[in-house]
């Protein structure tokens, strides 16, 4: 293992550990009915026309990373401890992201009046502002900044399939899963060896730093 792949097997063996933590609050049912309610077991499960974006969202948005970035491409469908170790990470990712950029941002801001398009915005920028922390981690400011407006973006699709769904948590959370089961740890390791700072381009792939 490359001294790039042992940095991304620990940031994600961290990650997925602080996202277990709430996930196993949910889990054990605190807050009461919050995991009951997302829509797998009851609450409302989405309209078909959310499924619908929900997966071309997500298998669009994993597409482009695997076509584009030759170490996701890769990894995305390798068999190892390491994919599976994104599997399980990918779980409680998208299932406590979503349920706070999608529920615990939008649904407060609809109470207050907000319109559905600032709804949208401001989920969409709390989400792209907080993957910020690529930079800090992998310390490269500009990584940082593609992955913000990467998730960026991924988080205003999101937020708008949230309401597309009925404000079900449903849709976007398979999406999510998708997003991110596919892509990790690939992206991880990207990150880290330099390929997201210098993308890919039609010539070649990018160099990898050791």
């Amino acid at each position: 293992m490359t001294r790039n792949e042992q940095r991304a097997a620990i940031s994600l063996a961290v990650a997925a550990a602080i996202l277990w933590i709430p996930m196993f609050g949910l889990v054990t049912g605190r807050p009461p009915g919050f995991l009951r309610d997302l829509g797998f077991l009851s609450g409302p499960p989405g309209t078909p026309l959310a499924w619908v974006l929900g997966l071309v969202v997500g298998v669009g948005y994993a597409a482009f990373a695997v076509r584009n970035i030759p170490v996701v491409r890769q990894h995305w469908c390798a068999v190892s401890w390491f994919k599976l170790l994104a599997i399980i990470a990918a779980v409680a990712a998208a299932t406590v992201e979503e349920a706070f950029f999608r529920r615990l941002i939008m649904d407060p801001l609809m109470r207050a009046g907000w319109s559905a398009p600032a709804q949208v915005i401001a989920s969409g920028l709390a989400f792209g502002a907080a993957h910020g922390i690529w930079g800090v981690v992998t310390g490269h400011g500009m990584i940082g900044l593609r992955v913000m407006m990467a998730t960026g973006t991924l988080g205003l699709a999101l937020a708008f399939i949230y309401l597309v769904g009925e404000r079900s948590l449903t849709p976007v959370i398979v999406s999510h899963f998708l997003v991110t089961a596919t892509i990790q740890p690939g992206i991880l390791i990207a990150a880290f060896s330099g390929q997201m700072r210098n993308p890919p381009t039609s010539t070649g792939p990018a160099t990898s730093e050791q």
